[in-house]
This record gives C-alpha cells, structure tokens and sequence, in this order.
C-alpha cells in the first residue's frame, strides 16, 4: 500500500532525496488512516497484516478472509486502498460462488457465469480491473471432484 508516486515523474536529481522523504511521510500517513479506518470496521471475517517495511518493500498487506463473496468487506477494503494509496498494486483472488444470483448488480451479460471460477481483481493505477485467471480453471470438475449433489442425474 503506497501514496502517490506520481511526484517523481517531475524529481531531478537535486531534489530526489527531498521527494523520497515526502512520499515516505506520505505512506506513514497512510498506513495510520488504513490502520484507523480498519479499526472502525470491526469485521470478524477478514484477518490481515500490514508491514510497513518488509525487505526492502513498503506497505505490504496480507489478508485472508472467511468469504470473499461481494458482500464482504474485503470489497470496501479494496476500493479504500484504490482511493486513499493511489500508488499502490497488487492483485487479489476471488471465489464467489454466489456469483449466479447476484450477476445484474454487476453489470454481467446473462451468459456470463463465475460462479464456479476463479476470478483475479488487479489493482494497479488507482483502478481495480476484474479478469479470468489464468492459473486454476473451474473449481469444481478441475480443482475438486464434483459433489454426488452437484452431478447431474441422468433421467
């Protein structure tokens, strides 16, 4: 999680140092008003960790969640961070096996199905942008058996 970097697409090399030190304070500020905003939201669900220095990386934050449906606050934590530290990145994994009854409140063609898929949601540039991932495919008939529950029945 890091404030805007955008001061030094305009640094010189005379005043590098002094722009460093300012989004430095920048990012203090910010982990304090995450770390009081994430107070406030007193949500059981969602654990994370915020280290402010980590081998040489700054504001890294680490979560997991019991629900990533859209209903969590994950979603709020996520959209904080996209406002609040412009200069942050990074990329998050969904589950969201209610997806199907809830496609309209996202804007979703009727075919569109993710109920069963991993989705990725990139933040990067102050835009959060959802894509298909790459890596896992269907959860259940690729990462898991389908449930007897699930198998369709033959008549």
């Amino acid at each position: 999680m890091l404030s805007s970097r955008e001061p030094l697409r305009s640094a010189t090399l005379e005043n590098v140092i002094k722009v460093e030190a300012a989004m430095d304070e920048a990012d203090i500020d910010v982990y304090a008003e995450f770390r009081e905003w994430m107070a406030d939201q007193n949500d059981g669900l969602l654990s994370w960790n915020l280290h402010e220095r980590l081998n040489f990386h700054h504001g890294v934050l680490t979560y997991s969640l019991a629900r990533n449906h859209r209903t969590s606050l994950v979603w709020g934590m996520l959209e904080w961070i996209r406002t609040h530290a412009p200069g942050s990145y990074g990329l998050f994994y969904c589950y969201d096996d209610e997806d199907h009854m809830n496609r309209d409140a996202y804007g979703r063609k009727p075919t569109m199905d993710f109920d069963n898929v991993y989705r990725v949601h990139r933040l990067k540039g102050g835009v959060i942008e959802e894509l298909p991932d790459p890596f896992f495919g269907q959860v259940y008939g690729d990462l898991f058996p389908v449930h007897p529950f699930d198998r369709a029945v033959d008549p």
